[in-house]
């Protein structure tokens, strides 16, 4: 006790001062490990965003330049170029110099595109917005090594080094291509013509990168063989570097991440982002020393905030033991007095001592408990969280091998065999609808009831995605894909009658096919997944297999294609029975033919777009329509069903039709046009009629010829003529047995070959077929007749 006595305030410090370090020092380190663990997660995050907010703003130029091809295409100047139909050599140079004038128009509305051109395969000749060029002169052939063999509709060619020889000083560019097939949706053997449009390379870099994104490191773009495409460094661009070691971990993935990779010697991180429009990379690299200079000072700030508060803490102390523990000292002294005094026995000292020790004992137990407890509950909290990143792994591609994810799986409780995989991919329907907490109490519970389930008969796995959607992942003992497949068609028919009788709501659910190595797993994932798109054609509650779902042939295209021309032809006319009957035997159609989805959108947008044009050549507000093409676009796009898409496109034409009546009906007439119909009516045989002669006969100038006769007509003057002259032409074929070139000179053709390309194109028959196929139907007619008068 007496050294107790003369040392007690000295010992309380220094007792004081380790456990106030060992505090600081052990709060400094957590909240060190946690603000570098939160830091590095922001700047990846931050990152990520920025690579994705480059994609974005030059993906936005891309399907901006598409957007104005796309509307170019629908024009009927592109088409009679293709076609080569022309009457005269007058016709061929006005219909040349208005397509010349279109795209030099689109040229100039869009500041990032260099040079536009269109190409007609079987005349072989090329059209700029300055001069008509045989393709044997034409400076710029090589678009077409990449996009002759392409399958697709239209293709973003990489990057390409042009020189325009058309002009007075030619100067090479870096440019990127977009290449257009007309027609617009044709495969390579049905290919009539092309729109090349080029971007200036530079240009789309400067706006995408900017200065703040450059400044952390470098930014650029390859194409799917490891070409750049876009670098700040412009001796890369077209540079192959497929064979570097970052760049080959890219393209060996899909979707987007990061990684860390050593590049010319320094340590970096690698972020990138895959496009699904162009099927192209985009990369980040940043040098891991931009990333630690933040994390430094975050280190140095909390040392130099430790050490104050470390100094704070033993001047704390020693003031407050100078204070505190001289009352206690006393108390001590005293006590020292009554033991002096006292004879208390050693059993009684020994048992005090023992009560201590026992409840020091009980207390660090009890703790030691709750620590567990705690750290029980937190490790529970974070199984679906681990769950979630670990199937995620693999439905990528990242982990591939099953050796490695096994200890994961049986950590996290997850019975899965090492081989024979179907994934299914089950979705609510009309989640839109549903507010988003019930949307996700409903995925929880379809997802624990999915896994039941599945793991009643088989091994696998269910869990929750993204918004809303579930995939499941099965596997099998027996290598059997056809036995596997119908029990994983059972497995999900009892998942979809389940959540319609439980939940009173109905889920769609796709099913990819087998595949025997977990690598194989993202392509089952892919293929349940593009197998749910199906129920946008088959409706809600189903459940759709990939093997279901038969390839889509180039021909069926065709047949819609005529449809699509029958919907624009009854619009034109104002027929809305018509317009009705097509769009209804449209979309029967494309439920008959498994057309993919994709491809109804894209047909029902196409039908939009060149009804408003229609709409637009009469005088029509088109951006009134429907709200605005822009919301019945974005409609379209996230429709879940036809049902959808037919009910807001049929409405989209039933306003269009409307305002047609009312434009026609409150026209009136005009007299000049009825003259001019007139004149044209009495001399159509005359092969030089042409509508600078009318104008000039008529006193009026040719741009407002065109524009009233088109007010009036809803045709120009050429489709006009023609039409006139084709259907005289079917009147003197079906009166008698006169010459096809006779009728050729009658009806305004001095060149019998031109009339009879015209008319098979507009009839889809020769006249002689035309003659006999009338002939055949007139001689049914009357055999008919005869019989029933006979009778």
């Amino acid at each position: 006790m007496r050294f107790i006595n003369k040392n007690i305030r000295r010992a309380a410090g220094l007792i004081y001062a380790v456990i106030f370090l060992v505090i600081i020092s052990t709060t400094v380190l957590l909240s060190y490990m946690n603000t570098t663990k939160s830091l590095k997660q922001e700047l990846v995050y931050s990152n990520t965003a920025l690579l994705h907010q480059i994609m974005e703003k030059t993906e936005l130029i891309f399907h901006e330049v598409d957007k104005d091809a796309l509307g170019l295409l629908q024009e009927p100047e592109i088409r009679t170029f293709v076609d080569g139909n022309y009457t005269s050599e007058l016709e061929r140079m006005q219909k040349h110099s208005e397509l010349m004038k279109k795209l030099e128009n689109l040229m100039n509305s869009n500041t990032q595109v260099h040079s536009i051109y269109s190409y007609s395969y079987g005349q072989k000749l090329y059209l700029s917005p300055n001069t008509s060029t045989e393709e044997a002169a034409f400076f710029d052939k090589s678009w077409r090594d990449t996009f002759d063999s392409f399958d697709g509709y239209f293709k973003w060619l990489g990057i390409r080094s042009i020189e325009d020889r058309m002009v007075p000083f030619p100067v090479s560019k870096q440019v990127l291509t977009l290449v257009r097939s007309y027609p617009t949706l044709s495969s390579p053997s049905f290919r009539k013509g092309a729109l090349i449009i080029n971007i200036d390379e530079s240009m789309i870099y400067n706006l995408a990168l900017n200065k703040d994104v450059r400044r952390l490191g470098q930014a650029f773009v390859i194409d799917k063989d490891g070409l750049v495409i876009s670098h700040s460094n412009k001796n890369m661009l077209g540079e192959n570097i497929s064979a570097r070691k970052e760049i080959d971990r890219i393209m060996s993935r899909s979707g987007e991440g990061n990684f860390t990779e050593t590049v010319d010697d320094v340590p970096s991180l690698i972020f990138y982002a895959s496009s699904g429009y162009t099927g192209w990379k985009y990369v980040s690299i940043i040098p891991s020393l931009q990333l630690d200079r933040e994390l430094l000072a975050v280190r140095n700030w909390l040392l130099i905030i430790s050490l104050f508060m470390f100094i704070a803490a033993i001047v704390a102390v020693f003031m407050v033991n100078a204070v505190t523990y001289r009352p206690f000292e006393s108390f001590v002294r005293s006590i020292n007095k009554q033991l002096n005094s006292r004879k208390n026995t050693g059993a009684e000292r020994k048992n005090e001592e023992l009560d201590g020790n026992l409840e020091a004992a009980e207390g660090l137990f009890d703790s030691f408990l709750l620590e567990h407890d705690s750290i029980q509950l937190q490790v529970r909290q974070n199984i679906p969280a681990m769950k979630w990143r670990l199937v995620s792994d693999m439905l990528m591609g990242y982990r591939t091998q099953y050796k490695d994810v096994k200890p994961s799986l049986d950590w996290l409780g997850i019975r899965l065999l090492p081989s024979h995989y179907i994934v299914l991919s089950a979705e609510l329907d009309y989640k839109s609808r549903i507010p988003t907490k019930d949307l996700q109490l409903y995925s929880y519970a379809l997802c624990n009831v999915a896994e039941e389930l599945i793991n009643t008969e088989s091994y696998g796995m269910a869990v929750e995605m993204f918004d809303g959607r579930v995939v499941m992942i099965i596997s099998f003992e027996q290598a059997d894909p056809q036995s596997n497949m119908l029990r994983a068609l059972s497995a999900a028919d009892l998942i979809k009658t389940f959540v319609q009788e439980q939940f009173r709501k109905t889920v769609s659910i796709g099913i990819g096919r087998q595949y025997e190595e977990l690598a194989d797993l993202q392509k089952s994932y892919h293929e349940a997944n593009e197998a749910l798109q199906y129920r946008m054609l088959l409706g809600a509650n189903q459940v759709i297999s990939i093997e279901d779902i038969e390839d889509f042939n180039s021909q069926h295209f065709y047949r819609l294609f005529d449809l699509e021309e029958a919907v624009m032809n009854a619009v034109k006319a104002a027929d809305a029975g018509s317009v009705y009957k097509q769009l209804e035997l449209l979309f029967q159609r494309t439920l008959q033919e498994n057309i993919p989805p994709k491809m109804l959108k894209q047909i029902c947008l196409q039908l939009v777009h060149r009804a408003l044009k229609i709409g637009s050549d009469i005088g029509l507000d088109v951006d009134l329509l429907t709200g605005g093409t822009a919301k019945l676009y974005e409609k379209v796009e996230l429709a879940e069903d036809a049902v959808e898409i037919k009910r807001d496109i049929t409405g989209f034409f039933t306003d269009l039709l409307e305002r047609i009546s009312e434009k026609r009906n409150a026209r009136g007439s005009n007299e000049t046009i009825t003259r001019i119909l007139e004149y044209i009516s009495r001399h159509y045989m005359q092969s030089d009629l042409s509508m600078n002669r009318i104008a000039d006969i008529f006193q009026l100038s040719v741009p407002y010829l065109s524009k009233i006769f088109k007010e009036h007509t809803e045709s120009n003057f050429t489709d006009y003529l023609i039409q006139l002259r084709m259907n005289k032409a079917k009147q003197l074929l079906e009166e008698g047995n006169a010459k096809v070139v006779h009728i050729a000179e009658k009806v305004g053709y001095s060149n019998s070959h031109s009339f009879i390309r015209i008319f098979k194109k507009v009839t889809g028959l020769t006249p002689g077929e035309y003659r006999e196929q009338f002939i055949l139907e007139r001689s049914k007619t009357n055999v008919h007749e005869d019989k029933e008068g006979h009778s």
